[in-house]
């Protein structure tokens, strides 16, 4: 399976997760995370729903990263999440840091908060199976500035 990530850093390390509170968890010294999605397009929507200020100062180009999970990987899901999750962010960051604390697995797939009948993946990388999932390769890509209404 292939899995896709939009980061400036080409690595797997997730140290990301110690500084910044992400919708699936609450950041803190030593809790590390990486984000993954199930298509190159969902990791773009998701990318540019995260921008914040002015468009016009918004980076020209992003990495794209192919990551690599074996077939035998088993990968639990959080399953339906009934009520407003969406909204909910003290929600989803508890089942996040959950399921991050119990090390029950390398991978947790989650629904995506802006595309919701999609998937993203989250990948713990202290967890044994971690060493499994592996960087293929990356590439820059050039933003199609229509995306933020720049012409």
């Amino acid at each position: 399976m292939a899995l896709w990530r939009i980061s400036n850093h080409a690595d797997l390390e997730g140290l990301g997760g110690e500084r910044a509170d992400g919708r699936w968890h609450s950041a803190a010294r030593g809790k590390r995370i990486v984000y993954l999605s199930e298509h190159p397009a969902l990791a773009l929507v998701e990318a540019v729903a995260n921008m914040r200020g002015n468009p016009r100062l918004f980076p020209d180009r992003y990495q794209l990263m192919r990551v690599t999970v074996p077939d035998d990987l088993v990968i639990p899901s959080v399953g339906t999440i009934a009520g407003n999750w969406r909204e909910d962010v003290r929600r989803t960051r508890a089942i996040g840091d959950a399921w991050l604390e119990g090390r029950e697995s390398a991978l947790f797939a989650v629904p995506s908060a802006v595309a919701p009948e999609s998937m993203n993946y989250m990948l713990n990388p202290r967890h044994a199976d971690a060493e499994k999932v592996a960087f293929e390769w990356s590439r820059w890509i050039d933003y199609d500035k229509r995306l933020f209404h720049l012409h």
